[in-house]
């Protein structure tokens, strides 16, 4: 029997990818992605109340700033497993390894598991002892009020061991993603929010006891997720057990690749961080934050993690057929859908920002001053909305091609000029300084990967292009100014009616421009509608 070569095994198995697609096309697709859209929904719905509860309970207190710290580790974890660097390099290696049998993607799985183990739960083992230090690096601020230090190191010790729970969770969910298992993916986020609803609903007798409950429910929640999700493996033939590992040197080989994007995807995290240290010499500053934050990602995960999900397999498929001419037409066509999606939702954000935050916020110990600074906050974000996109998009090109060290050198210097400007604009601005901060150093990484693009022989901006973003654009802008316009003129009408009615508004508005300037056909918005709502 001949060897194949890895080129031409992606190759057959891209092939035998989609003729079996075709073949499940009426049945399994359609099921799944009802299965995973209802999923999302119901995932979306839960956070929603359990952030009204949180906002109706917590407000913006130290009982709130010392929780939401306390989320802060766990995220980056969760960021740079399930959401990150290790997905990224994880995927393509356990799916190469599947092609070739169950019985090498499992070996693999296997030692993976181990190091994995190992290596997590002795970072979550020092964190319980190292939290004063870790809560002085984090959260310096603090330190001037010892009852607000010590809640942030007590919560955060609760919350340590949901970092090992949610590493091994990403390694299970990475598997179930390349065997087209993707409702379980939906799943998990639906568990922590229902843990984190029952611990708000349940009775306490202060603010502090809630922040115990909510500390508790993250770890717990996270214990069942990696539950299910293994139980779930197990069910698919892929029972994994704990043993030394069999291949070190290829454990070597898949650190190498990881190295870079862990890397970068750290480097993006501590941006993050030096917001939050900064943030912390605010009362409430770590709130106002977390408040802010939690609405400009929804367009974020919607679009761009979307889009930078699809694009890394799709981008390294076209790599290895060596496609720079299709590779160029699908990062095009993403860029363009992620503008026509950003643009407006930046704007829309900005303007409708107190009555969305009134709604869902503003109730308990949230009051009219809180919605007035995360506003604020919101409106900062929002202008570096479509930079955060965009830098989704841009990274799995990067990755595809196998580039890793300019993403990362890139994201150091943005992090070096996020830190200068936010020390320069914090005391005057607060924490709308940080937020404008953190949307410019954004927008800055993003103009270099733009122009490392370029040097990959990536060109995508051809005069027609250009004037494509100008119209997009304008379309927003044109938008934005009439739907401002109308929320004064309906300022009698308050409340959720007065959001879908803006909404429902600036959407016709915004894409009849598009329309009428050429940017989009009635196929485009067919089709984008369409994938909108599936």
């Amino acid at each position: 029997m001949n060897i194949i070569s890895q080129k031409n095994l992606l190759l057959i198995s891209f092939q035998r990818f989609f003729n079996h697609e075709k073949a499940l096309k009426k049945n399994s697709l359609f099921k799944s992605t009802f299965t995973v859209a209802i999923l999302t929904l119901v995932s979306r719905f839960a956070g929603l109340i359990r952030d009204i509860l949180i906002s109706n309970i917590l407000g913006v207190t130290m009982v709130a700033d010392a929780f939401f710290t306390a989320l802060r580790l766990p995220n980056i974890f969760r960021r740079i497993t399930a959401e990150g660097a290790f997905s990224a390099v994880f995927v393509p290696i356990f799916s190469k390894r599947l092609l070739t049998g169950k019985a090498n993607a499992i070996n693999f799985s296997q030692d993976i598991l181990f190091i994995l183990i190992i290596s997590v739960a002795t970072i979550a083992c020092l964190l319980q002892i190292l939290m004063p230090l870790v809560m002085y690096l984090m959260a310096y601020g603090f330190s001037d009020d010892p009852l607000k230090f010590n809640l942030s190191i007590i919560y955060s010790r609760i919350t340590a061991p949901y970092i090992l729970f949610i590493s091994l969770s990403s390694l299970g969910i990475g598997i179930l993603n390349s065997l087209g298992r993707y409702s379980i993916t939906s799943l998990s986020p639906i568990i922590l929010n229902f843990f984190l609803i029952a611990a708000l609903l349940l009775p306490s007798k202060d603010i502090f006891m809630t922040g115990y409950l909510l500390s508790f429910a993250i770890t717990i929640a996270g214990f069942f997720q990696f539950i299910i999700i293994f139980i779930t493996l197990k069910t698919f033939g892929f029972s994994l057990r704990l043993r030394k590992p069999k291949e070190y040197d290829k454990i070597i080989r898949f650190w190498d690749r990881a190295k870079p994007q862990v890397g970068t995807g750290l480097v993006l995290q501590v941006n993050i961080l030096i917001s939050g240290v900064i943030a912390s010499f605010a009362q409430g500053g770590i709130s106002t934050l977390y408040y802010a934050e939690r609405l400009y990602q929804l367009p974020l995960a919607l679009f761009g993690i979307s889009l930078g999900t699809v694009l890394l397999p799709t981008l390294s498929s076209l790599n290895i057929k060596d496609d720079l001419q299709e590779m160029t037409l699908v990062i095009k066509k993403s860029v363009k859908f992620a503008l026509i999606m950003s643009f407006p939702s930046a704007i829309g954000l900005s303007i409708i920002s107190i009555p969305l935050i009134a709604l869902i916020y503003q109730h308990g110990l949230f009051n009219e001053l809180n919605t007035i600074v995360v506003s604020k906050t919101l409106i900062a974000f929002s202008m570096g909305l479509p930079a955060f996109v965009l830098m989704k998009i841009y990274l799995p090109i990067f990755y595809s091609l196998g580039d890793t060290s300019n993403p990362f050198l890139y994201s150091l210097f943005a992090i070096g000029f996020n830190i200068i400007l936010a020390l320069f604009l914090f005391p005057q601005y607060g924490v709308v300084g940080l937020a404008l901060s953190t949307s410019l150093s954004s927008w800055i990484n993003l103009f270099l990967l733009i122009a490392k693009s370029r040097d990959l022989m990536i060109f995508l901006f051809s005069k027609k292009f250009n004037f494509d973003i100008l119209k997009i654009f304008i379309s927003s802008v044109i938008m934005g100014i009439i739907v401002y316009f109308l929320s004064n003129y309906l300022n009698d009408i308050k409340g959720i009616l007065l959001i879908l009615i803006l909404i429902f508004t600036g959407v016709i508005i915004y894409f009849l421009i598009l329309f009428l300037l050429g940017v989009l056909s009635k196929n485009d918005i067919r089709s984008i509608v369409s994938n909108l709502i599936s």
